[in-house]
């Protein structure tokens, strides 16, 4: 990929992230860059073309981010958990969450290619999870890990989904962590919640 055109996605996925789809105009990204919007549709068709771009764009980001630490072999699977976690809340924080709305509303073909991408990443990332944790005696030994997996899909699935949070005053990080805390509870062993605990504690 290009150096301009990867400071284009970097630079309007934030854009995007941070007031929403649906308000930010090609002359937006252009002027907030520093680019030209020749420059700009170079690249990209129109709007809709950067938009599929930026979500593509995005997944690959985390996709990389937590693969170097599900890769760390100095980790437990607790421990990776924690730092996926870590790291998802960490993008969270820039997130307006009417962004999402946005999304799934105005850019629908975006909007369902990211969420295919998330459940099979999410699905990839768990059973990689679960296999070490049950070798490490960190999970039940009979957990089945294609029904886990898939619950805990059932379950970021409610964080990410916009209309789940219309009115509410929790913020998603600590959804976030509940929703690991009630996840980790379920499937660790008293050796994995003693590791689960000290995490916990260290956070707070």
């Amino acid at each position: 990929m290009s150096e301009i055109k990867e400071k284009i996605l970097s630079g309007a996925e934030t854009l995007f992230l941070r007031y929403g789809f649906k308000s930010i105009t090609m002359d937006d990204v252009a002027r907030e860059l520093g680019v030209s919007k020749k420059t700009l549709y170079q690249f990209f068709v129109d709007k809709n073309d950067l938009v599929h771009h930026c979500v593509e764009h995005y997944m690959t980001n985390m996709d990389n981010m937590c693969t170097a630490v599900v890769q760390d072999e100095t980790l437990d699977a607790v421990t990776v958990i924690f730092k996926i976690t870590e790291q998802m809340n960490a993008v969270i924080r820039q997130l307006n969450p009417s962004s999402m709305f946005d999304l799934k509303k105005y850019f629908k073909t975006a909007w369902d290619k990211l969420e295919t991408e998330r459940k099979n990443f999410i699905r990839r990332t768990m059973l990689n999870n679960l296999n070490q944790g049950k070798k490490e005696g960190l999970y039940k030994p009979e957990l089945d890990a294609e029904i886990t997996s898939d619950i805990y899909i059932y379950l970021i699935g409610y964080l990410t989904n916009p209309e789940n949070h219309d009115g509410k005053a929790t913020d998603l990080k600590t959804m976030h962590f509940e929703l690991i805390k009630y996840h980790l509870r379920s499937i660790c062993t008293p050796k994995g919640l003693t590791i689960m605990n000290e995490k916990f504690k260290e956070i707070n």
